[in-house]
């Protein structure tokens, strides 16, 4: 017997496709697994992005021919029974006229020039409902006047025909072909300078760390291709302003171009001895979950996003300073942000070395999983039907 909890839901989704940004890598992993697993047929709206170039073709997602031939053809014509929005800026003054959750996630806090008290006010009447990815972008959430009743908490997840600990000769052959040492410990981040991301903070502790551990060695992605970064000139600036923009220190920086397909992704993940984070902010940091996965430690910010999945012991996590509404920018009134310890991180980076990589990176959640919870969130609210607004 079949029950309506066992039935594919017709699921309209608003979102990006085909770039390697994190709405977009995170909605097409999902709808991927939705298609897959049958949990739900989909009717997918490709959304304006906020960003003219990401247009050209030039910024890809990564994924393999078979995932990504799916992902471009997954869109069903049906009647949708449920409607989920995944872009930026999320769009609650949007009428829900169907059981409808709003993926939104923050860094430090919501812009007042993207949303309005009385849009949410009305997006949550009409039973609309948020979708985020950890406690912390929860809380900031909830600050920025979004009703705590209305948000569900939905962790992202990293998915293993990707990420996955590749074998000692794999990871051997991937240092040496990016000239690394055996003895090399290699850091590794791929994220953008954006203040929240902490890439200064990392570029200062890491210069001061190598004069106690010279075999420290630093892997950055550039970001040309995403954000029109120019990652090169802000490591060249920020070591400048510093006075260690020496050509010791400078040579042991590389960096990878982009853009990178997600298998390329995992070999860098692999090759590194630590995947390295010291943000201010994050609403998730997908890379850091993405790195554990792989096998990789991870050092990071502690009491901020990743503390919801990086309990494994061979993490270290950075005790920081709390600092809650700051004058960061006039649209962002209410905020909250952790500045890391750096003479803390540095201790730590003075102290790295190559050690056996863990056996268990512990549980995880999968992106079908993910998907069913989703679903049954979406399954809940038609549960309750929508009643007609009241002048």
């Amino acid at each position: 017997m079949t029950t309506d909890a066992n039935k594919p839901i017709s699921i309209k989704v608003e979102g990006w496709r085909g770039i390697s940004h994190s709405y977009s890598l995170v909605n097409q992993f999902q709808i991927l697994h939705w298609s897959r697993s049958g949990l739900a047929r989909l009717q997918h709206v490709d959304m304006p992005f906020i960003m003219p170039h990401w247009s050209n073709g030039e910024n890809s997602a990564g994924f393999d021919e078979q995932d990504q031939t799916l992902i471009e053809n997954i869109s069903q014509d049906i009647t949708p029974e449920a409607v989920y929005r995944i872009f930026a800026p999320f769009g609650l003054d949007t009428p829900v006229e169907l059981p409808t959750l709003t993926f939104a996630v923050t860094e430090f806090g919501l812009s007042s020039g993207n949303y309005s008290q009385s849009a949410v006010d009305t997006y949550a009447a009409r039973g609309g409902l948020i979708h985020t990815p950890s406690q912390w972008s929860k809380r900031r959430l909830i600050a920025n006047g979004i009703p705590e009743g209305i948000i569900h908490v939905v962790p992202h997840a990293a998915d293993a025909k990707y990420f996955f600990p590749m074998d000692a000769n794999g990871i051997l052959h991937n240092r040496r072909t990016l000239g690394f040492a055996e003895d090399d410990v290699v850091l590794l981040n791929v994220g953008t300078h954006h203040w929240n991301k902490g890439l200064d903070v990392l570029l200062k502790a890491f210069a001061q760390a190598r004069k106690r551990n010279p075999r420290l060695k630093l892997l950055l992605k550039d970001q040309r291709s995403t954000y029109l970064m120019n990652s090169e000139s802000f490591v060249q600036q920020t070591l400048t302003e510093i006075g260690m923009n020496d050509a010791d220190t400078m040579a042991a920086i590389r960096m990878v171009p982009g853009p990178m397909t997600l298998a390329q992704l995992n070999c860098i993940y692999n090759l590194a001895d630590f995947y390295l984070t010291p943000y201010r902010a994050e609403g998730f940091n997908l890379p850091a979950l993405e790195a554990q996965a792989c096998g990789t430690p991870v050092i990071a910010t502690a009491g901020g996003a990743t503390d919801d999945f990086l309990s494994h012991p061979a993490n270290r996590l950075i005790s920081g300073r709390l600092h809650e509404n700051q004058k960061l920018k006039d649209d962002l009134p209410v905020n909250a942000y952790i500045e890391p310890d750096v003479d803390e991180l540095i201790a730590v980076l003075s102290a790295a070395e190559r050690a056996a990589r863990p056996t268990s990176v512990g549980q995880r959640m999968d992106w079908a999983g993910v998907g069913r919870l989703l679903c049954g969130i979406l399954r809940g609210a038609r549960s309750g039907a929508l009643e007609p607004l009241v002048a």
